[in-house]
C-alpha cells in the first residue's frame, strides 16, 4: 500500500452523507429526507421503486454511519400496533444535501 493509501486507511474520520449514497436507493432516501422533517419507512417507500426489505436495509446503514437519525414513533392512542420509526436527517445534512442536489 502506498504511503497516501497507508495514511487513508488507518484514518478514523467520520462518515460523511456523500459518502454512502452511492446506492440510488439512498440517493432518494437522502432527498426525500431533505425536504420533509422527517418520514417512516412506509412514507419514504411511496417515493421509492425499492421493496420495503431493501429500503429497511439501507436506513439501517444510514443510521449506523450517522447520515439519519431515528426515534421511535408515538402511539395516537387509537391505532392498534407498535408506532412506527421516524427517520430524519442528522444535523447539518439536511443543507448539505440540498446544497449539492437542490430541493427535489
Amino acid at each position: 500500500m502506498s504511503g497516501t493509501g497507508a495514511a487513508l486507511a488507518g484514518s478514523r474520520q467520520p462518515t460523511r452523507w456523500i459518502d454512502v449514497i452511492a446506492d440510488p436507493v439512498r440517493l432518494q432516501i437522502l432527498r426525500t429526507l431533505s425536504n420533509v422533517a422527517e418520514a417512516s419507512t412506509s412514507e419514504l417507500a411511496t417515493r421509492s421503486q425499492a421493496s420495503y426489505q431493501t429500503l429497511r436495509r439501507h436506513l439501517d446503514a444510514l443510521q449506523t454511519s450517522g447520515v439519519i437519525e431515528a426515534r421511535p414513533g408515538r402511539s395516537d392512542g387509537e391505532t392498534s400496533g407498535r408506532p412506527a420509526t421516524r427517520f430524519s436527517l442528522a444535523p447539518g445534512v439536511r443543507d448539505e444535501v440540498r446544497a449539492a442536489f437542490g430541493p427535489s
